[in-house]
């Protein structure tokens, strides 16, 4: 008895310290995820400042150009313009109460910015329960810096929102199978429920989920039933929404659109990874750089060091054992929305694109974190530091104007600073936009004349192959007309060189009276270039 009592004495001072060491542990943990949020908050913020672009000019003609009712109806399909979109409503309806203080650009992303921010430490918290701290810790850092995660933040689309969901459902079901609370089941069915709400392609990681569930924890089978028959009840009433959007021509139209077959997969992959999610404007070489990928492709090479030495030192029993039912989830999800839409664009619809794989993205990251961790200590951290420092200069570069979106505020900004009331636009930047605004419509904030060419000139419905294109030289024609001797500024995206899509790689002169001559020109920088050009008549 005094033996057991002296050993018990000399053990509790030990096992106190254990308790402190663990606690020192968790507070540096969340002290660094604080941290990196706070990192986070300010690169999206400079981001989410840039002007309206592409598919977003869709959201912002829904959201602040009708009421919540004709929101939903142009979604629903019931409006007298159908099929204007064929995503699902949530995304529309939280971006249309945020609009509703103003319509700014940045309150139309509001939505996916304060998802982007809050994806940070989600991610946290789903990697401490399959991979462990030292790559949720990575992989929060990698979620912080990555570009995909950075624009999509601040895009006013689905993307954002629906990553957010994707972690948050996957935390509550793990959540659930290890308290057995309801409380967590009723979270992981409002989370799918909500991410279904959002976008059609989380259903194959919203499958993969259910089936592992349903083969790992065979007890729980029960709850995990009735939780997602909650969330199909759920989806009830958008049913009609979603016969509407699966029979809209807009898919046929898009997947003709898209490209599909094995020689484009790397590069979309490559850009899911650490690209700029706009494939045709920027290659890698410019985001992330050549040098951010040589960096990664040495942490890549630590990497298979570190898993070489790892397997030499350890049977591949040990190995099998090592590897958790939880690290083969994670390795499911992230590999769930690729291999789904692969062979759905292979038999069906092509929907394989960098954007659509979003519902991946947040488990592939934790794959990744978890073999960049599985070496030894001095090898892991060369591994880390490379990789953290590729995804650095990757944002960085996310902050360049080169490599933003094209700067139609600043164009806009220009013409309402420098011109008159009586001086007439046109607007030759509208073949990018989904319709009916354009991008400059959007940051013009002064009265002006505007005049559209190549792109049909209509503003109440989204564009069709019915309207018909105005030429620049019918727009050139009828803004002479319309000036009355003013100025004429012409507006015009010029597409680079390098981009896998050299529309217009050199803006047309056009074709104006003699006694107009080039008065002035100016060039704003973004993957899509903006030129703007001043016709005045000669003194």
């Amino acid at each position: 008895m005094i033996g057991a009592q002296r050993h018990e004495s000399r053990q509790a001072p030990t096992a106190s310290g254990e308790g402190r060491e663990h606690l020192l542990v968790l507070r540096g943990a969340a002290a660094l995820v604080v941290l990196l949020t706070a990192i986070g908050i300010p690169l999206r913020l400079i981001v989410a400042g840039q002007s309206v672009f592409g598919d977003e000019l869709s959201t912002y003609w829904i959201v602040t150009r009708h009421s919540l009712h004709g929101v939903l109806s142009l979604l629903y399909s019931t409006a007298s313009i159908h099929h204007a979109e064929i995503t699902p409503p949530l995304y529309f309806v939280a971006s249309w109460l945020t609009t509703r203080l103003g319509d700014s650009v940045e309150l139309l992303r509001t939505p996916s910015l304060l998802a982007g921010v809050a994806m940070i430490p989600a991610v946290y918290l789903l990697g401490l329960r399959t991979v462990g701290r030292r790559a949720a810790l990575v992989a929060t850092a990698l979620t912080t810096l990555a570009p995909f995660t950075i624009y999509y933040s601040t895009e006013a689309r689905a993307y954002g929102v629906l990553m957010l969901l994707v972690v948050c459902g996957a935390l509550a079901m793990l959540l659930a199978l290890d308290t057995r609370r309801t409380r967590w089941w009723v979270a992981y069915a409002v989370c799918s429920c909500a991410a279904l709400y959002t976008h059609y392609t989380c259903a194959f990681v919203l499958a993969v989920q259910i089936l592992w569930s349903w083969w790992a924890h065979p007890e729980a089978r029960r709850p995990l039933l009735l939780a997602n028959l909650g969330a199909a009840l759920g989806l009830v009433p958008w049913i009609p929404g979603l016969i509407n959007d699966y029979t809209s021509p807009t898919v046929q139209i898009l997947s003709a659109l898209s490209p599909w077959g094995l020689r484009f997969v790397p590069g979309i992959l490559a850009h899911w990874a650490t690209g700029y999610p706009y494939v045709g404007y920027l290659g890698l070489s410019q985001l992330p750089g050549t040098l951010a990928l040589v960096l990664l492709g040495l942490a890549v090479a630590a990497t298979l060091v570190g898993l070489a030495d790892r397997l030499r030192r350890e049977p591949p029993r040990s190995w099998r054992a090592r590897i958790g039912r939880r690290t083969v989830l994670v390795l499911a999800l992230a590999a769930a929305t690729p291999v789904g839409e692969a062979l759905v664009s292979t038999v069906s619809t092509h929907i394989f694109g960098v954007r659509n794989l979003a519902a991946s993205w947040p488990a592939a990251v934790l794959c990744f974190a978890l073999l960049l961790t599985v070496g030894r200590p001095l090898i892991r951290i060369v591994a880390v530091g490379l990789a953290v420092a590729a995804f650095g200069i990757a944002a960085d570069r996310m902050l360049v104007p080169a490599y933003g979106r094209p700067d139609y505020q600043a164009a806009a900004e220009f013409i309402d600073q420098s011109s008159r009331a009586r001086d007439v636009v046109i607007d030759e930047t509208g073949e990018v936009s989904p319709g009916p605004l354009t991008s400059l419509d959007v940051a013009l904030h002064q009265p002006r004349r505007v005049l559209r060419a190549g792109a049909p000139a209509e503003h109440n419905h989204p564009f069709g192959f019915s309207d018909p294109i105005v030429p620049l030289s019918e727009a050139v024609s009828e803004a002479v007309s319309a000036a009355r001797g003013a100025p004429i500024i012409l507006v015009s995206a010029v597409t680079p060189r390098s981009a896998a899509i050299p529309s217009r790689v050199q803006p047309a002169n056009p074709t104006l009276p003699p006694a107009y001559r080039l008065a002035s020109s100016r060039a704003y920088a973004g993957v899509l270039p903006i030129l703007v050009r001043v016709y005045a008549e000669r003194a």
